[in-house]
């Protein structure tokens, strides 16, 4: 079996979740959230969620300029490909998802 290609959305996506969970499972892919909260554990809470992405997502027009540093630079660190968006709506990230099920073979 194959491994799971996982992606992860930073900031703004959580209306979407519920949707965006439901199509990963469809297309066989992992799909994990952070809100860009970066107080008290949120910090350290981010840095782990990316170390174990494939593909990260930040989305900065709702985003704290904190939390688009720690994601950026824990996935430079990794090696882990990151996309950056002003904004991010359902029909977008159905497209992304579809693209990267369609690299993965899914």
């Amino acid at each position: 079996m194959s491994h799971r290609p996982r992606v992860s959305f930073i900031g703004g996506a959580e209306r979407m979740e519920p949707d965006l969970l439901a199509l990963g499972d469809e297309l066989g892919i992992d799909v994990e959230f952070h809100g860009g909260h970066t107080r008290g554990t949120g910090s350290a809470r981010l840095a782990s969620l990316v170390q174990r992405t494939n593909l990260l997502v930040i989305i900065t027009g709702t985003n704290s300029h904190n939390a688009v540093h720690v994601a950026k630079r824990t996935a430079n660190r990794h090696g882990i490909p990151v996309r950056i968006l002003r904004a991010c709506g359902v029909g977008t990230a159905r497209a992304l998802l579809a693209e990267v099920a369609r690299a993965a073979g899914f």
